[in-house]
């Protein structure tokens, strides 16, 4: 039988990556977005929904989940989240991944991979990373028996559906002339593209193997 796969953040950089690898599979594909995509397969069932309704929804039967969604954050705010902005990050970030992912183990979902941050920790004095960590954490606990986490640093790539903030180009072109320099413990800080991620989290997910797994810089260039 085809695996049941369901992404959800296909409008994103790494999730519209991700739905380009699943075509590529023979799956049957879920998609949960909140506008409807311009394009998909015929093997691509798209389901537009309310992020906050997302307890009320009925899940369809599922093998394999894909979560990468996040509240977008400047670059300022990868190091600092203003109190004020910080429950709604932890609701998009944590909770919400959180439930997408439990209610996809309720349905038959044994495998997830999700997009986390390079440095997640939830010991960490970041409070984005902390969360990151956290989410991690929380998602351990439901008992999925394959679980992948998508460690990556700033991703490279065409957003062409979204606004880059000014000070983007200048940081991924000092990132390009420090590249060189970018090894030992400081190699999984560079940047990496986000088809690369995406191909990587696809393959690691349909490996006949169940383990849990975090894919950094390393392993996304294999």
């Amino acid at each position: 039988m085809k695996i049941k796969s369901l992404l959800v953040g296909a409008s994103g950089l790494v999730g519209s990556e991700l739905l380009k690898n699943l075509n590529r599979k023979d799956q049957d594909i879920t998609l949960f977005t909140r506008s409807p995509l311009e394009h998909i397969s015929d093997n691509t069932n798209e389901i537009s929904i309310d992020f906050d309704e997302i307890n009320n929804l009925n899940f369809p039967a599922l093998d394999h989940v894909y979560i990468a969604i996040g509240m977008r954050l400047t670059t300022f705010e990868l190091i600092h989240i203003k109190n004020s902005k910080r429950k709604e990050f932890f609701k998009v970030d944590h909770d919400l991944v959180y439930n997408i992912a439990k209610k996809a183990f309720d349905v038959g979902a044994r495998s997830i991979a999700i997009v986390s941050a390079v440095g997640a920790d939830m010991n960490s004095s970041n409070f984005y990373l902390q969360t990151k960590g956290k989410m991690e954490n929380s998602i351990k606990e439901i008992g999925y028996e394959k679980i992948v986490y998508a460690q990556p640093s700033h991703l490279l790539g065409s957003r062409s559906n979204q606004k880059v903030a000014i000070e983007v180009p200048i940081i991924e072109l000092g990132a390009k002339i420090l590249d060189p320099l970018m090894r030992g413990p400081l190699s999984d800080l560079r940047f990496v593209k986000a088809s690369a991620v995406a191909k990587k989290m696809v393959e690691t997910m349909n490996e006949n193997s169940t383990s849990h797994s975090i894919l950094k810089f390393k392993d996304f260039l294999n």
